[in-house]
């Protein structure tokens, strides 16, 4: 579901969970964003990117797990993605060591 209107969203919750749980789940609900394919229409936002370099801070190095270097599979720079994230620029790694052992997680 996407819920443009906090109100809507509040109701929705009361109908459907009640009027105890309704009003608690959607006092947790955060705005989020949505991962989509860059194209000519909507261009890409920042760097994040599947694959390529790690955007980390100087000095910071490599992640390992066992002393085995692990593969980066995408960046997330979450200072371009929504206005409610912290203004301080971030980028997310997501590492795994599946070509270093075979397996996943």
């Amino acid at each position: 579901m996407e819920f443009d209107d906090p109100a809507v969203m509040r109701r929705l919750c009361g109908e459907r969970l009640g009027p105890e749980a309704g009003p608690q789940f959607a006092a947790m609900a955060r705005r989020g964003f949505r991962l989509a394919a860059a194209s000519e229409k909507t261009p890409a936002t920042g760097r994040s990117q599947l694959g390529g370099s790690a955007l980390l801070e100087p000095g910071t190095p490599w992640p390992v797990l066992a002393d085995v270097p692990l593969s980066l599979h995408a960046v997330l720079d979450t200072g371009t993605l929504y206005f409610t994230i912290p203004a301080r620029a971030f980028a997310a790694g997501d590492f795994s060591k599946a070509e270093a052992t075979g397996q996943c997680c």
